[in-house]
C-alpha cells in the first residue's frame, strides 16, 4: 500500500493499493481490487477487505466510482440518496456487513462525511487524492490522459472551493503511481486533446517528441501543472515517481497487458 507523507493526518485515512498482498491468481495476481473485471468476485472482495484492514478503516459504507474517463466529480454528502445508486450484494462474501454502492458515470468522488469510504480504480492512469485539512474535505480522482485533457483534477479543486469554501492554498494533493514518461508512449490524437488545456510551449514541460507522430508523456507532471495553474501550491503537491508499466512485480498495467486481462489498483480514502 502506498501513501503520501503530505497527507498524513489523524483525521484522514488514505492509501493506494499495489498488486502485492492479495489472493487473486493468474493475470490478476495478487492484489486485484477491480470489481468491474473478470476476476473471481469473492477474491476481489477479499482483496478489498485486506486493503481496508491494512488501512484501519472503520466505515461500513463503500462508494465506488464507475469510471468512464469523464471530468465528473460526485459529492457524497448528507443528502446523497444511496438507493439511487447500484448496490453490490455482499451477503455471504468477505465483505458481509458492509454496504457497497457504485456511483455511475463518474471519475471522482468527494465528501466531508466520516462514515463513508471512497474508492477509485487504476491500471496506469493517474490517481489524485485531494485533502483540505481546514474544511476537512477529501476527494479521490481518476485522471488518465482523457481526464487530464478534461482537467478533472482542476474540477475537483473547483468543487472543493465552491461547495465547501476551501481555499486553494490549503488543499494538499497526492499524485500517485501511474504510467511514467519512461514507458508511456502516445500519438498525435492525445497531443491534440491536450492542446485544449495546454499551450504548445507548456506541452514541452512534460512531453518528449519522438519520430513518426509519437511522443513520451509525463502524465503526472501534466496534472501537477494544471493543479499549480489552478492555485495549488507547489509545496502542497507530492508526486509518486513509480511507473506502473516498468514495475510488473509491484503494479498492474493496462499498457503492459496490451489490453488483455489484468488487475486494477485502488485509491481509498476516509475522513476521521
Amino acid at each position: 500500500m502506498n501513501n503520501f507523507k503530505l497527507l498524513n493526518s489523524d483525521h484522514l485515512i488514505h492509501g493506494i493499493t499495489t498488486r502485492l498482498g492479495g489472493v487473486s491468481t493468474g493475470p490478476y495476481s495478487s492484489m486485484n481490487t477491480g470489481l468491474f473485471g473478470d476476476d473471481y468476485r469473492d477474491n476481489v472482495l477479499e482483496n478489498i477487505r485486506r486493503a481496508l484492514t491494512e488501512l484501519g478503516t472503520d466505515s461500513k459504507i463503500i462508494i465506488l466510482a464507475q469510471q468512464v474517463h469523464s471530468e465528473n466529480v460526485v459529492i457524497i454528502d448528507e443528502k446523497t440518496n444511496f438507493e439511487s445508486m447500484e448496490k453490490v450484494e455482499l451477503e455471504n462474501t468477505p465483505l458481509e456487513g458492509f454496504e457497497m454502492y457504485i456511483s455511475a458515470v463518474t471519475d471522482g468522488l468527494m465528501t466531508n462525511r466520516k462514515d463513508v469510504l471512497l474508492v477509485t480504480f487504476y491500471a496506469d492512469c493517474v490517481p489524485l487524492i485531494l485533502y483540505d485539512p481546514v474544511k476537512h474535505v477529501v476527494a479521490t480522482v481518476h485522471s488518465g490522459w482523457v481526464g487530464t485533457a478534461k482537467a478533472i483534477g482542476v474540477e475537483a479543486v473547483r468543487k472543493m472551493v465552491s461547495v465547501y469554501g476551501s481555499s486553494e492554498s490549503d488543499i494538499r494533493i497526492g499524485i500517485g503511481h501511474s504510467a511514467g514518461i519512461c514507458c508511456y508512449e502516445i500519438g498525435d490524437d492525445v497531443i491534440d486533446a491536450l492542446k485544449m488545456k495546454f499551450s504548445v510551449d507548456s506541452l514541452r514541460d512534460f512531453v518528449i517528441p519522438k519520430r513518426y507522430g509519437k511522443y513520451m508523456i509525463d502524465l503526472k507532471e501534466a496534472n501537477a501543472k494544471l493543479l499549480r495553474d489552478a492555485g495549488i501550491l507547489q509545496k502542497h503537491l507530492e508526486i509518486d515517481s513509480d511507473c506502473t508499466i516498468c514495475n510488473p512485480e509491484k503494479y498492474h498495467s493496462h499498457r503492459r497487458a496490451k489490453g488483455g486481462k489484468r488487475g486494477m489498483m485502488s485509491a481509498i480514502v476516509q475522513l476521521k
